[in-house]
């Protein structure tokens, strides 16, 4: 069906060039995006070390809780590493209230709160919770990455690419390490027909083959199972001619581990080509056409 549907797009001696050029390429693979999606959700996430509003005189001791407060937050820690949101959010609620506002502790509770309600789908519960601690905070990166996905989550289009725009300006200044070395951040989760997709947003395009949005694909029980890719090669430059300025060619690949040998290089297979300025509603829409298996449009 790919190779049909590649036949719609270009020549078919285009679309061999491009799978001999892709084999060149030094993949990541999905194991490694699955990694690093892990890393930036709110299970994962940890007190920035170097946030100089956390001071000592502004902070929690575990130490320092009641037994029964200690035990709701074991409670949240052990849900949320064994990711069982709806039991994170619950849990959460019931300890904050507990914790000094603003404190290192309760901030972190409040991401794991806020975090756990996107994923139940419960975007209003993480707006209220996200939108204070984000405005007295406005340079931690995580509260603002959980904001503009709650925002995206909650089609509030304007908000998200506001929200967008401020990490992408926090990632370009940041000196912690931890946030420098990301190079996505998960901004929306889709439903497909069979399972869904978490998109993936880059601080900058992917190198080498200038990477704007990726797909994670996963089962309907939850197991990863591919990725789609939206590229804009320089080298597919060369084929296009821009009506507009800033326009480009783009293209939706995916990628799976390869089904002999596990260790054997993934198969990349092309589904089309998108020409156009980068608008993400656009490009996540056509994404999750291709992960549902429907043909793109020819234009």
């Amino acid at each position: 069906m790919l190779h049909t549907r590649i036949a719609l797009w270009h020549p078919p001696y285009r679309s061999l060039t491009r799978r001999i050029m892709r084999t060149k390429r030094k993949i990541v693979p999905l194991g490694a995006f699955c990694l690093i999606a892990a890393l930036c959700l709110p299970a994962q996430q940890q007190p920035a070390r170097n946030d100089a509003e956390n001071a000592r005189g502004n902070s929690d001791s575990l130490a320092d809780l009641s037994p029964e407060n200690r035990a709701l937050f074991d409670a949240v820690r052990d849900a949320a590493e064994q990711g069982r949101d709806a039991d994170v959010f619950a849990d959460g609620l019931k300890l904050l209230p507990a914790l000094k506002p603003d404190s290192a502790l309760a901030n972190f509770i409040t991401q794991l709160t806020a975090g756990a309600a996107i994923e139940t789908g419960d975007t209003s519960d993480a707006l209220t919770l996200l939108k204070p601690l984000a405005d007295a905070h406005p340079m931690d990166w995580h509260p603002a990455a959980l904001l503009a996905r709650a925002y995206a989550e909650s089609s509030d289009q304007a908000l998200r690419d506001q929200q967008i725009a401020h990490l992408l300006d926090l990632h370009k200044q940041t000196s912690d390490p931890d946030f420098a070395k990301l190079h996505v951040f998960p901004i929306e989760k889709a439903k497909l027909r069979s399972g869904y997709a978490v998109f993936l947003y880059p601080f900058e395009p992917l190198k080498p083959y200038n990477t704007y949005l990726v797909a994670l694909i996963y089962t309907s029980d939850g197991k990863a199972d591919y990725r789609l890719e939206l590229g804009s090669e320089d080298a597919d430059q060369a084929f296009f001619k821009p009506k507009k300025p800033g326009e480009r060619r783009f293209s939706i690949d995916s990628y799976r581990k390869n089904g002999t040998n596990a260790n054997w290089p993934e198969t990349q297979a092309l589904y089309g080509f998108v020409d156009g300025v980068f608008d993400y509603d656009r490009m996540r829409d056509l994404m999750v056409r291709a992960a549902n298996g429907e043909a793109l449009p020819r234009k």
